[in-house]
């Protein structure tokens, strides 16, 4: 099998980028060398209100929170449940945050 890479412009922080049909790339600062991290909201039909499942959150900052305030303001949909990869803080930093928000189910392996 062939690898296959999207061709996608990367996104500034904050800003959805579409990558497939219902599945949106965004990516988040850090404060750390590694500068950003990159999140997903995935569109959900499966829920009991339609929106958005989030992969990984960012971490928990002062400018995080304003720039999820910010997105939360253009997404047409709520985000429907958190799923986190790991328990590294940027990417469960706004875990608490957004379930808290949405009151939504919150999803990370041991």
């Amino acid at each position: 099998m062939e690898l296959s890479f999207i061709d996608k412009k990367i996104p500034a922080a904050g800003i959805l980028q579409e990558v497939a049909t219902g599945i949106f790339w965004l990516r988040m600062p850090l404060p750390f060398d590694l500068d950003h991290i990159n999140l997903y909201l995935i569109e959900d039909n499966q829920a009991e209100q339609e929106g958005f499942a989030l992969i990984d959150t960012g971490i928990g900052t002062q400018q995080t929170t304003d720039i999820w305030e910010q997105l939360l303001q253009t997404i047409n949909k709520p985000i429907t449940k958190v799923i986190v990869t790991h328990m590294h803080p940027d990417h469960i930093g706004m875990a608490g945050y957004l379930v808290e928000k949405f009151r939504v189910p919150f999803y990370m392996s041991h």
